[in-house]
């Protein structure tokens, strides 16, 4: 029987709920186009976002690698149907918290043969290179839990209610902590963003 046709380069955010849903049925028989498939409409998000937290690009490019690692071997434990995405970003903050916790490098492990490497993408051309300098300032200083929730909904556009799932937290804390990293970072930026 032939084996159904992945793309390889999957554009982010083009992904369909039925694609994606195809491709990890595929992945979970061991499929790795299926599961590159997932990895190239995944990898820029949560790389942006762990970058974003970290303000590392290699550590964060090193702890991308371990999450799609730790999805990749859990990946027959994932129900077919359920948030993928929510599962993913959720596995993602486990694999920061475990590497400040233990203080130990990302696994050094690789993919699996046929699933390519991600380089981190470029960055948005519309920001001035100043600006953004200042933003990701402020965003270093918000603390981690503002921070991440932050980040979870204006960049990788989650739902409150994905947000609270892939934190562990509820809908209500998640709506606080976004609404006062907002109110934080303008704060910070009020001046830069508007300067009369």
């Amino acid at each position: 029987m032939p084996r159904a046709s992945f793309p390889i380069i999957v554009r982010e955010g083009c992904v369909s709920h039925e694609e994606e849903q195809a491709w990890i049925r595929a992945a979970q028989t061991g499929d790795t186009r299926a599961y590159s498939a997932l990895v190239d409409g995944y990898w820029p998000r949560v790389q942006r976002w762990l970058q974003g937290l970290l303000h590392d690009s290699q550590a964060a490019e090193d702890l991308t690698q371990d999450v799609f690692l730790k999805v990749w071997n859990g990946l027959s434990r994932f129900t077919v149907g359920t948030n993928f995405r929510a599962w993913l970003f959720c596995i993602a903050r486990r694999v920061l918290i475990d590497s400040h916790r233990c203080g130990r490098s990302p696994n050094a492990s690789s993919l699996p043969d046929g699933v390519p490497a991600k380089a981190p993408g470029p960055v948005s051309t519309l920001v001035a290179r100043e600006t953004l300098a200042q933003v990701q300032e402020a965003m270093g200083r918000l603390p981690l839990p503002l921070r991440e929730a932050f980040l979870l909904r204006t960049q990788e556009e989650l739902s409150y209610a994905e947000i609270a799932q892939t934190l562990e937290v509820t809908e209500e804390t998640v709506r606080w902590r976004v609404f006062k990293a907002r109110q934080s970072l303008l704060q910070m930026l009020g001046t830069a963003l508007d300067p009369e």
